[in-house]
């Protein structure tokens, strides 16, 4: 039953995938598809790991799927210039995190030790609001100011109410959540930590980047709000704005 339906997944993110390069064929799309794709490929599945190979293809099926359209729908033409700001971000910001989620999947599908109930526990609540909370914080902000590169659209405004009114990058939080669970589908304190640790690296680059661009196209008004309101977190005593 797993193999039937680790196979099921591959075969639907596949055509997922092929349908969303119809629609829009950029890097972003390419380069998020294979990143979840890849651990979705049923090969090396045996019985003794069979329980952790079907966590990671639900969970790369289900967050691909998110990321794809997400990409899909945001990215315009203008977005990825492939200038020198584009490569520092793909090798500072994307790649470490591509890296761990890559990783840590095939860590964990490679893993023969069973899931545990406090594990999958873990797992469930992590990925689920890690999940909600990335499409809840990109609706939010909205096409206009999601995309991969940092520039400003004439129409771009300085986002600070729902979640960004809560914390400065509730987007980032959320994904970090969902590469919690997969380190803990892992099963490997060590492993599972240097992903973490990669992802949040590749994170923090991209935060000093975007918040230097933002405070230049803000001014004032984005310092004010860095000011009040935490970077990854909400603060104790968070100012009212």
């Amino acid at each position: 039953m797993a193999s039937l339906l680790i196979h099921i997944n591959f075969y639907i993110f596949l055509a997922v995938f092929i349908i969303a390069l119809t629609r829009n064929r950029n890097f972003n799309t390419v380069l998020v598809g294979i990143t979840y794709m890849a651990p979705l490929v049923p090969l090396g599945l045996s019985p003794e790991t069979a329980e952790r190979f079907l966590l990671v293809s639900f969970c790369n099926l289900i967050f691909g799927i998110i990321e794809v359209v997400v990409f899909v729908l945001t990215v315009k033409p203008g977005d990825t210039p492939f200038d020198k700001e584009h490569l520092k971000q793909l090798f500072g910001h994307t790649l470490p995190i591509v890296a761990a989620l890559v990783g840590l999947s095939f860590m964990g599908r490679a893993t023969a030790i069973p899931v545990s109930t406090l594990e999958l526990t873990l797992i469930i609540l992590l990925f689920t609001f890690g999940s909600v909370m990335r499409v809840v914080a990109i609706y939010q902000i909205g096409a206009v100011a999601f995309k991969f590169d940092i520039v400003f659209r004439q129409e771009q405004k300085l986002k600070t109410d729902q979640l960004h009114g809560l914390m400065r990058h509730p987007s980032y939080t959320a994904m970090m959540l969902v590469v919690v669970s997969y380190a803990v589908i892992s099963h490997s304190l060590i492993w599972g930590a240097v992903g973490i640790v990669s992802a949040w690296a590749g994170f923090q680059y991209r935060i000093y980047h975007e918040e230097t661009a933002l405070a230049e196209q803000f001014g004032e008004e984005y310092q004010a709000f860095r000011s009040s309101t935490g970077m990854w977190f909400p603060r104790v005593n968070q100012r009212k704005k």
